[in-house]
């Protein structure tokens, strides 16, 4: 990159703490030059100050997560009108997933050139349209996750229901029996008594019959 083209003004979303020194150190290492302005939290602005390498700070407020929603319109409109070269975002993973938020962000700022950095200092260039493809990716994917984990529960309480039918089921066939061999063990004692009875009975008739 020719030193005229090179990025003379460039925004960092401070969106990963633990890349941001590194990354800092590496844009001043590579455009020496160059005008640092960060966009953070108003929680993050003292220690900001005290970094020498960060020329400007623009406040985004009290907002957690930072996004084009969560921001106020003073907040992008001033983002916008510092004409940037170069917008930031910083990942704390190598992918970079899960950072869409940040990189419509650094998107809107309306840089010519924006960049993604990891931890391990490593950094992807984007377009508008590498940007929205990312977006897309991330939702499709947390939307296939939540069809993931709704789709378990369903199979597990089918499952779950399955067994306690069968267990039911057995339950029954299991008292059905019971009183089945009950019923079949009262007939099997009352016969022979039954038995019995008639053969004394003819047997007397018998005796008197002889006398």
């Amino acid at each position: 990159m020719e030193e005229s083209t090179k990025p003379k003004n460039i925004l960092l979303i401070r969106s990963a703490t633990n890349t941001f020194n590194a990354t800092v150190k590496s844009l001043k290492s590579e455009f020496q030059n160059s005008k640092i302005t960060v966009l953070a939290p108003e929680s993050a602005r003292k220690m900001l100050e005290r970094d020498s390498n960060v020329s400007s700070i623009i406040s985004a407020g009290d907002t957690k997560r930072m996004s084009i929603l969560s921001l106020k319109s003073k907040v992008i409109k001033e983002m916008r009108s510092g004409k940037f070269d170069l917008a930031v975002s910083l990942y704390n993973i190598d992918h970079g997933m899960g950072y869409s938020n940040i990189d419509c962000l650094a998107w809107a700022s309306g840089s010519k050139i924006i960049r993604g950095y990891n931890a391990r200092g490593r950094f992807v260039e984007f377009n508008g349209w590498g940007i929205i493809k990312k977006y897309f990716l991330e939702k499709t994917s947390f939307t296939w996750f939540i069809v993931n984990v709704f789709t378990t529960i369903i199979l597990f309480a089918f499952i779950t229901l399955g067994i306690l039918f069968e267990w039911a089921i057995r339950q029954v066939f299991a008292l059905t029996s019971l009183k089945n061999i009950r019923s079949l063990r009262k007939q099997k004692v009352a016969f022979p008594q039954h038995t019995e009875t008639k053969n004394i009975h003819n047997f007397t008739h018998k005796a008197h019959q002889k006398i």
